[in-house]
């Protein structure tokens, strides 16, 4: 299997870190609060894990509202990024891919806008390690792109955040994998779903909220 999917996905987000700020817009911002709150009310304890963190924007709400985050994404640049804004925080260089994820137990997994750049058998190894390092009761939030197939793209679409300036700065080689509900479902099997949703902002999709069974021994 190639790593070109990989590759030239993060190539372009090394690239484009300084001006992803330009999706931050209003909008985007409510609904990812929106989404964190929902997550934070669900969990039991206060460890979370913020895979493919970006510029750490949703790391940084979490850690406001008094959780311990462990962030990590694989571009450099945007780890910078985060850090600088984050003095204090965690952030570490991993691949979503690796076999281990950091750290753990964790009450929650926080993944935003990361894992539809996976290939489908990816993230279902995802989801795997994610329930290895949850904590019973433990919360996995995550969203998807809806649609068909998988595919390179080099130009965010017309709902893209951050309107024309957006589409013009953050241009990219990227590669996604677009989901049915049904697939998700599938994939989840053995998790409680506490809550999901559409996803408004940018192209929608879907929303999870879904939590690591607690069993009596």
């Amino acid at each position: 299997m190639t790593d070109e999917h990989v590759e030239q996905t993060i190539a372009t987000y090394d690239l484009i870190a300084p001006n992803y700020k330009l999706t931050a817009t209003l909008e985007m911002r409510t609904w990812e609060e929106e989404s964190v709150r929902r997550f934070a009310g669900f969990l039991p304890g206060q460890r979370v894990l913020v895979p493919g963190c970006g510029d750490g924007r949703d790391s940084r709400f979490l850690a406001s509202l008094g959780l311990e985050i462990t962030s990590f994404d694989l571009s450099r640049q945007m780890l910078m990024i985060a850090k600088a804004a984050d003095p204090n925080g965690n952030y570490v260089r991993m691949d979503l891919r690796d076999d281990k994820l950091p750290g753990g137990p964790y009450e929650g997994v926080f993944a935003s806008g990361c894992l539809y750049h996976l290939r489908k058998p990816e993230f279902l190894r995802f989801v795997r390690g994610c329930r290895a390092i949850l904590s019973p009761g433990g919360v996995f939030y995550f969203n998807m792109k809806e649609g068909q197939g998988e595919r390179f793209e080099d130009r965010p679409g017309p709902r893209y955040p951050g309107g024309a300036e957006a589409r013009e700065y953050l241009q990219g080689r990227r590669f996604y994998a677009y989901y049915q509900r049904h697939e998700l479902l599938s994939v989840l099997q053995g998790f409680e779903i506490l809550h999901e949703q559409r996803l408004i902002p940018g192209d929608g999709g879907f929303e999870f909220w879904v939590r690591e069974p607690i069993t009596s021994e």
